[in-house]
């Protein structure tokens, strides 16, 4: 049976507490991941779970039950905890019964012989960063690169936001755009981004071949040093005569496109390289 834990004041649920800060984070190697969704999807991806705290109503479901006999399969320490000593411990204000901290996945950036690729330049906005690594999961990209002037990835509530892609998309972090583009450069890859004053419309912009899609922070864009190190830069139409689109969806919109043309160019066939 597992252990229970009643205090807030233990020192499991304080040092999980201590998660909820980006450079305890870093020190630890490990981030909370909250919610069954994330945490299935976590074991599915085989990552590391090392203590998990879950409610006696989670294990009163079948669903729960079954998630809790994955995590003590794989090695995880489970311990049953009350509601309230759960929310201690969560970041959220209605956790979902479950909260694990996970080690940070060390899976390398794998550029393959046609990759497509999200750089993230200064994006502050966690549910912004957690909806683009969302999106570049679900698109195939190799990868995503983000800068250190970004918010943490591993932010609980860009984790969230994520909705457990996480684990399925590579994540690298690189000291600025600068460094992201030479490196990307370095390995083949043209560097296009994203800008609201390009002439060049994103539509009409080769996406075809080894190739990275960069979008700067909420407030500014990319600076122009960065735009001049670009192989391109892309815009995105507004017809209706918005000023500019929230950073997650444009990124979305490139990712989206370059993902359109490199599907047609293999006569229809999804995927990436």
């Amino acid at each position: 049976m597992a252990t229970q834990i009643t205090s807030r004041r233990n020192p499991r649920v304080q040092e999980m507490r201590r998660l909820g800060r980006r450079e305890h984070r870093a020190a630890m190697r490990r981030f909370l991941l909250e919610g069954v969704r994330s945490i299935e999807e976590a074991v599915d991806a085989g990552a590391r779970i090392h203590e998990v705290l879950v409610t006696p109503r989670l294990l009163r479901s079948e669903r729960g039950r079954a998630l809790v006999e994955r995590l003590e399969a794989t090695g995880a320490e489970v311990f049953v905890a009350t509601d309230e000593v759960l929310a201690a411990a969560s970041d959220t204000e209605a956790p979902q019964g479950i909260v694990a901290v996970a080690a940070v996945p060390d899976v390398p950036l794998q550029l393959g012989a046609d990759p497509l690729v999200l750089v993230v330049d200064g994006a502050r906005d966690p549910g912004n960063l957690g909806t683009m690594v969302r999106t570049a999961a679900a698109l195939g990209a190799a990868g995503i690169i983000v800068t250190r002037g970004t918010v943490d990835v591993y932010n609980p509530k860009c984790v969230r936001a994520t909705m457990g892609c996480l684990f399925r998309v590579p994540v690298q972090e690189r000291a600025d755009a600068v460094e992201a583009i030479s490196f990307l450069k370095a390995r083949g890859l043209r560097v296009v981004a994203g800008d609201i004053r390009a002439a060049t419309v994103c539509y009409h912009w080769d996406f075809t071949g080894p190739c990275a899609v960069l979008v700067g922070g909420e407030a500014f864009g990319p600076s122009r040093d960065v735009l001049a190190m670009c192989d391109g830069c892309v815009k995105i139409p507004m017809p209706g005569g918005a000023e500019s689109l929230n950073v997650a969806v444009a990124g979305a919109i490139l990712l989206y496109e370059a993902v359109r043309q490199r599907s047609a160019a293999r006569g229809g066939r999804g995927g990436q390289g």
